[in-house]
């Protein structure tokens, strides 16, 4: 029972862990999106590109990825 216990706290402090971790990703998603944002708006297409390219790589990769290993 003791090892039922303890791997239940570890549950527990890994979601807490994925959860901060998921607002961390969130927070720098935002900022990517206005970096791109104020790049556009300041007439540097190249810098609003490269904000851009990085917000699609990190994060529409990773819903492609995810959706992948939902089918598998």
């Amino acid at each position: 029972m003791d090892d039922v216990l303890r791997k239940v706290a570890e549950l527990k402090a890994l979601v807490t862990e994925l959860e901060a971790l998921d607002r961390q990703r969130v927070g720098m998603g935002d900022r990517l999106v206005d970096l791109e944002h104020y790049f556009r708006r300041a007439g540097c297409p190249e810098l609003s590109q490269q904000a851009l390219d990085a917000f699609v790589g990190t994060y529409a990769g990773r819903v492609l990825e995810l959706a992948d290993g939902m089918r598998g």
